[in-house]
Order: structure tokens, then C-alpha cells, then sequence
């Protein structure tokens, strides 16, 4: 795997099989990493595959204090970048979680790391960690972590900025159910996920459904610019269990409406609705080698059958 040495959302990222690949890998990848980031430094790591992508969100105060909250499943992704995020992960046991908490707990401290952070990591089938880079800020999917432990995160970031000490031991930081989360992205799902600039005519969220957070940065008759990420919205549920999770999302989806510009909305509900998605036993591949074929073979045929 080429990555960008100061990459972050899936920019300046190639898989490379085969010696014949590398190259042209390298010269695209540079290319990314230097139009992303300015900085065209890259380095090699070994791919795991097939692999679930596990992340840790730690909080260490200025006093020496930290603490790890339960992890996030981000594995199903497309074109390197995270689609729909949960907490916790189906297939991780209770022991799993805590040796794993334990130990980014004690790279922080021994690091001498404060403020939030999050630890990623790559889970292979035998449940083998192999640690990936820790990401010094909040990520975008920090809202499941959230719903599931009632701690406001943004809030705690700033306390502990502020020199105040955490007010959370360890003891107390509980599951309380499962959450997911859906970037909403204006995309055409039906043509390569092209961007989709244009003006938003009708934008209505789903409302009045407890358990369900919406963070978005557009209203109706917001512009949708050509020049930045296409994710304009995301879709947050929580519930007791992943079954009232998966309805719950579904549901908010096909009550969303937005006009004027093309989304990721049907491809999402597809998503939250397959077999392996509901178990939790997807991978980083899944959408890409799995899914999306037949998800876009069925939608073709749902086009045939009303003409």
C-alpha cells in the first residue's frame, strides 16, 4: 500500500499487486498527496486483506489522565474513503475491547499525548491488530462514539485544552446500546459516484424520531460547490441493538428528501438493508468487490420493470 505521508480522508492512497503497478502507482499517488496536502511525501505498508478497520478514540488530560472509549467499525468504505460508521464493532468480544483500549491507553500516556485522539487499526480474521497511525483531532464519525457513551466529545476537547482535568475515570465509561452513522455525499451512485454540484431546491431531514441526530452544513437553497468534499450531511441513529439501528437508519433515509442535486441516499438504504452489513461481518472490500455490483444490478433491473 502506497499512502501520503500527510494524508487523511483517503487522499494519495494506491493498493499495488504486482512490481509492474508500482510505478505509475507512486507518480499518481505523489500527485494526490501534493495537489491534498501540499506535501508529496509518501511511505509503503504492508495491505491486510481481507481486514475490518477498527479505530480507538482516547482522551488524555494535561494532569496524566486518559481514558478509551469503545470502538468504531469504519470498514465499509469505497475508494479508501469511510461510507457508514458503528459503535461498537459485532464481532469484537469484551475481552477484545478492553486489551485493545488498554493499550492505546498506555501509548498515550507513554507518549505523553494530551487531548482527544484516535488510534486506527486494521483487524484481520483472526482478530490480529496491526496499527495504522493515531489521528491527533476528532474524526468525522466521533458522533457514534458519542450516542453510545453519552460523552460529549467536542465539549471534553476543549475542557482539557483549557488545562481542565477529565471528570471520567475509566469505570465509567459504559455501551449503552449501538449507533450508526452515514455520510451523505452529493454523488451519483448510478455513474461512479460523480460529484454533484447545483443548488439544493427542497431539503427535509428526518425529524421527530428519538435516537436519531442529524449533523449537516445545508439547508434548502444552499449551493453545492464543485471544489470540496461532497459529503454535505450525516446521518446519526442509536438503539438498543443493531437490528433497531439498521431499521431505524433505513427508515431515515427513505423519509429524507432533497431536490435539485443528486445523493448517495438510495445506495446508503441499500446498504443498511443487506444481509452482511445487518451482521457486521463485512470488510474494507466489501463495497467495492461485493456489494456494489449487485446493488447497481438490482436498481437497473427496478429501472427495466417500470418501462
Amino acid at each position: 500500500m502506497i499512502k501520503a505521508a500527510a494524508g487523511g480522508g483517503g487522499k494519495g492512497i494506491r493498493a499495488v499487486s504486482n512490481d509492474q503497478d508500482l510505478a505509475k502507482a507512486f507518480r499518481t499517488a505523489q500527485q494526490e498527496a501534493q495537489a491534498s496536502y501540499d506535501d508529496h511525501r509518501l511511505y509503503l505498508e504492508k495491505i491486510i486483506a481481507p481486514a475490518k478497520h477498527i479505530e480507538v478514540q482516547v482522551l488524555a488530560d494535561q494532569q496524566g489522565h486518559v481514558i478509551y472509549l469503545p470502538e468504531r467499525d469504519c470498514s465499509l468504505q469505497r475508494n479508501h474513503q469511510k461510507v457508514l460508521e458503528e459503535s461498537p464493532c459485532a464481532v469484537i468480544t469484551t475481552a477484545e475491547r478492553t486489551k485493545l483500549g488498554q493499550l492505546v491507553a498506555n501509548a498515550t500516556k507513554k507518549l505523553g499525548y494530551t487531548n482527544t485522539g484516535t488510534y486506527e487499526f486494521l483487524m484481520d480474521q483472526q482478530h490480529h491488530f496491526y496499527f495504522l497511525e493515531m489521528n491527533t483531532r476528532l474524526q468525522v464519525e466521533h458522533t457514534v462514539t458519542e450516542m453510545v457513551t453519552g460523552i460529549e466529545l467536542i465539549k471534553a476537547q476543549v475542557q482539557i485544552a483549557a488545562g481542565i482535568p477529565l471528570k471520567i475515570k475509566q469505570a465509567d465509561v459504559k455501551i449503552h446500546g449501538v449507533a450508526m452513522e452515514c455520510r451523505l455525499n452529493a454523488e451519483d451512485p448510478y455513474h461512479d459516484f460523480r460529484p454533484q454540484p447545483g443548488k439544493i431546491t427542497r431539503l427535509i431531514y428526518p425529524m421527530g424520531t428519538l435516537g436519531v441526530r442529524i449533523d449537516a452544513g445545508v439547508v434548502t437553497g444552499s449551493m453545492i460547490a464543485p471544489f470540496y468534499d461532497s459529503m454535505i450531511a450525516k446521518i446519526i441513529v442509536h438503539g438498543i441493538n443493531r437490528k433497531m439501528v439498521s431499521r431505524k437508519m433505513h427508515r431515515c433515509l427513505l423519509e429524507l428528501t432533497i431536490d435539485g442535486v443528486q445523493t448517495n441516499r438510495t445506495f446508503l438504504a441499500g446498504l443498511v438493508a443487506d444481509s452482511t452489513v445487518s451482521r457486521g461481518t463485512y470488510t474494507t472490500a466489501y463495497i467495492e468487490q461485493d456489494f456494489l455490483k449487485g446493488w447497481l444490478s438490482d436498481a437497473q433491473a427496478q429501472v427495466s420493470s417500470t418501462h
